[in-house]
């Protein structure tokens, strides 16, 4: 067998924590067979930083490469979005993120109260990992699309730690917006709500309003 996949072992624990065992090396042996995906999902539980982000990165660069083999772990996934650990929640919503478009049973749709709660919690890369999947999500799901719209239009009224993180969390949810509103009729509380950030004091934000509405094709 080979080394690199003796998780309950040490080897696979030791490579890791040597920083022998990159976690797109684990991805592409799960993806090749030659690596038990139930073996990522163990090193989650390891006392080692460097095993546990390891194969959560791993499971989350096999979600934007090949989705379908997690199709049957969303729930295992979706656990891990009450973790205390911020780097796995993190990651749980952007796992989730990126398996919208081959949940064929729904499953996802059920974490989406969760992932609202995201936005109200204040924290910036929380609530940025949570607009992006929810934006995903939106895409592959249209019968939630005006919910987790008006939950997106919804940061502008959140509480953040400073108010340059609001307006980065803003700018993200503009981007996530884009990712699935009809840009030639997006809906009047959308519409508002980016034409009011096209005043935004972060640039960066204001210039993402514009862009919007450029391919909105309305000008102002």
């Amino acid at each position: 067998m080979n080394k690199t996949i003796i998780v309950m072992g040490n080897s696979f624990c030791l490579e890791s924590a040597a920083g022998t065992v990159k976690a797109e090396s684990i991805r592409d042996e799960v993806a090749a067979g030659t690596m038990p995906l139930s073996y990522v999902f163990e090193g989650l539980s390891s006392r080692l930083p460097r095993v546990k982000f390891g194969c959560s990165k791993a499971l989350l660069l096999l979600s934007e490469k090949y989705p379908e083999l997690l199709r049957g772990n969303i729930d295992q996934v979706a656990a891990f979005l009450n973790s205390e650990n911020r780097i796995l929640k993190w990651n749980a919503s952007a796992i989730l993120g990126n398996l919208a478009a081959v949940d064929a049973e729904g499953r996802i749709r059920s974490q989406l109260k969760k992932l609202y709660g995201f936005l109200a919690g204040g924290e910036l890369i929380t609530a940025n990992n949570a607009i992006a999947a929810l934006g995903k999500i939106a895409r592959a799901v249209p019968g939630a699309r005006k919910a987790i719209a008006g939950h997106l239009v919804g940061i502008e009224r959140r509480t953040f730690e400073t108010d340059e993180c609001r307006n980065i969390a803003i700018g993200k949810a503009i981007l996530a917006l884009e990712m699935f509103c009809d840009l030639a009729k997006p809906g009047k509380p959308v519409l508002d709500f980016v034409c009011r950030q096209t005043g935004n004091p972060r640039s960066a934000t204001a210039d993402k309003a514009r862009a919007f509405l450029a391919k909105h094709k309305r000008s102002y």
